[in-house]
């Protein structure tokens, strides 16, 4: 007789999904949202503000790094578990600070969790699609959706808890949205516990290889990889930040958001089959030629229309234009992480996906400590948040030509 996740396997894709959306979706994308309420509030600099991503970033390097002697002692579903309650609770306790350091502290552990949950998920996620290989780019891409999914929460529920407690007279209101999107991370985490918990009738490969890859076989894609995580996280970071200043206000925002998260969630179906096909870096590089377009439509814009933050409302076609820079960002954003996914599972052998999926999210951490402090501090020092994000535009553009010259390169090793 079939096991659950046997029977039902976009079930628990989507149960991990969920995992994914209150790790990255919403503890760490959203920040984007609160990045603006918070900066105002408490009187940060842009660099300030960016360093709070780099501190997530340090922590999801940490957690990288760390993760692959917990997975060995502990296994997967536990670290990918316990990671979750203790992103909520940090969620949660951020709205009773206001000390940039602490924040910053809170920041890193979040990055510190995500680190595992991520990687935890990823490799339960190919592990699934390897028993159901008819829909192996279809589970690969619920998983990586489930970021859209919390950023689309996020774009409909964080101003209106901050809305809510401005009315009520609080004197720092996005402390409330913060422990509102704590508490409907919990929502999600009751809804996720039982089908992961039920992975455990699945047949398990060993999650720790004691071999080691060779990051010369993975030298283009690795580079391309490393880059967009320099070039996206100026633009996720900062980009509702200079929407404001160009005039994009409260619904506006609120759209643009939800359609970025819309987008995220989709692209499951849009990339699916080339997630099945692509074997060396083609995906990565078409989806960073993609995001390279998305990250220079609102920068060409803040370029050529000086006069916009002046407005009280923008025209009709620079709303058509930024609506189409979210649409074409979120439905390939979270792509370049699933295609080194599909990646590792195409040209390694079970036994080293882990170790695989744990180099890549390496280098894509360490591209997120550099972005947020590189942008932040061209945006304070050199021209303005324009500049930042006309310098993300070309670091993306320089990603996509180097992922393209990757190569498949099958392992011949069989499965220990």
């Amino acid at each position: 007789m079939k096991s659950f996740p046997e029977k039902h396997p976009l079930l628990i894709a989507l149960a991990l999904a969920l995992g994914a959306a209150i790790t990255l979706g919403i503890s760490r994308f959203a920040y984007a949202l609160f990045l603006p309420l918070m900066r105002i509030d408490l009187n940060w600099s842009y660099l300030t503000a960016g360093n709070m991503n780099t501190g997530n970033a340090m922590g999801y390097f940490i957690g990288a790094m760390s993760s692959a002697w917990a997975f060995s002692k502990v296994g997967l579903r536990r670290p990918f578990l316990v990671m979750l309650m203790i992103s909520i609770v940090t969620m949660f306790l951020t709205g009773f600070v206001e000390s940039a350091f602490v924040i910053f502290i809170f920041r890193l552990l979040l990055g510190f969790c995500s680190g595992y949950i991520f990687i935890a998920g990823g490799v339960l996620a190919t592990q699934l699609s390897s028993q159901h290989s008819h829909q192996s780019g279809l589970i690969l891409g619920i998983y990586y959706g489930g970021i859209g999914g919390g950023v689309l929460l996020s774009s409909i529920l964080v101003n209106p808890f901050d809305h809510w407690a401005q009315s009520v007279g609080y004197d720092h209101p996005w402390q409330i949205a913060w422990i509102g999107m704590a508490g409907v991370s919990l929502v999600l985490f009751a809804l996720l516990l039982k089908p992961v918990l039920l992975m455990s009738e699945m047949s398990e490969t060993k999650v720790l290889s004691k071999e080691r890859i060779d990051p010369k076989n993975n030298f283009w894609i690795g580079s391309g990889y490393f880059l967009y995580g320099i070039g996206h996280v100026g633009y996720m970071t900062f980009v509702i930040a200079m929407l404001r200043e160009m005039g994009f206000n409260g619904n506006l925002i609120n759209l643009f958001y939800g359609l970025l998260g819309l987008s995220m969630m989709l692209s499951s179906r849009l990339w699916a089959k080339m997630l099945e096909r692509s074997k060396g870096g083609e995906a990565m590089g078409l989806v960073n030629l993609i995001l390279t377009i998305a990250c220079f439509i609102p920068t060409i814009m803040a370029f050529l229309d000086k006069t916009s933050v002046d407005r009280a409302e923008p025209n009709y076609l620079s709303l058509i234009f930024i609506l189409s820079s979210a649409t074409l960002f979120g439905s390939s954003f979270v792509v370049a992480v699933s295609s080194t996914t599909a990646f590792v599972k195409h040209n390694y052998p079970k036994n080293q996906w882990s170790i695989g999926i744990r180099f890549f999210t390496i280098l894509f951490a360490t591209g997120q400590i550099i972005g947020p402090f590189l942008i932040g501090f061209i945006a304070d020092h050199l021209g303005g948040l324009p500049i930042g994000l006309l310098v993300s535009t070309m670091i993306l553009l320089a990603a996509s030509l180097l992922a393209y010259r990757q190569k498949s390169f099958v392992t011949k090793k069989s499965v220990g």
